[in-house]
């Protein structure tokens, strides 16, 4: 095969596998107030800049409350996430701290270093009990 036929074909296939790899995604639930997957917590978050950014540095204020509506106010909150489509997992290592009561807390160092589907997934463990909830955003 001639060496430009070649690079034609490469070029042609490349563009056809290309929207495969990088297409938007599943339409995100972009909920910002979420049931937990058990059921124990109703969990909700803004985010300090809106809408979320791409490539900068944010925080959210969690709200975590029983599903009977009282604040949950000694829980340890795990992040995790990524994008699932890509294979990878958050750029930052986000934090969760106590807020100031009534269930809220502080995620700092949330960071999306491109657009597209991404899911934001926490993982609560409190004397209530233990779930997890994921937020799914569609930058």
């Amino acid at each position: 095969m001639k060496p430009a036929l070649r690079h034609s074909l490469v070029a042609i296939l490349a563009l056809v596998a290309l929207p495969a790899c990088v297409g938007p995604g599943p339409e995100a639930d972009a909920s910002t107030t979420r049931i937990s997957r058990a059921g124990l917590f109703e969990v909700s978050y803004t985010s300090t800049v809106t809408p979320v950014p791409k490539r900068a540095l944010h925080s959210w204020t969690l709200q975590v409350h029983t599903r009977d509506g009282h604040p949950v106010t000694d829980a340890r909150i795990r992040v995790e996430g990524g994008m699932p489509q890509h294979g990878h997992g958050l750029p930052t290592a986000p934090v969760v701290r106590a807020g100031p009561g009534d269930g809220l807390y502080v995620l700092e160092g949330m960071k999306f270093n491109m657009g597209g589907y991404w899911v934001v997934d926490l993982v609560i463990t409190s004397p209530e009990g233990n779930d997890d909830v994921r937020f799914e955003l569609n930058l």
